[in-house]
């Protein structure tokens, strides 16, 4: 059970690097032609996207661990 807690952790990581890529993106938008709206809002949905997908993982992991335990 301890292992598919970790595995749904590394998903949860997998799938919050397309977010961190645009959140990357984003910024060198923004060095390059300056601050407009749409990078900057680019970078906050990355930033979102990024961290929603890794909380998810981490607390799906949780609630594994925490049913692993109670079995």
């Amino acid at each position: 059970m301890k292992k598919i807690g970790t595995v749904v952790y590394w998903i949860g990581m997998i799938m919050s690097l397309p977010f961190i890529l645009l959140i990357g993106a984003s910024i060198m938008r923004m060095v390059s032609e300056g601050l407009q709206p749409q990078y900057v809002n680019s970078a906050f949905l990355g930033l979102f996207g990024a961290v929603f997908s890794y909380a998810v993982g981490v607390m799906l992991r949780h609630m594994i661990m925490q049913h692993a335990d109670q079995s």
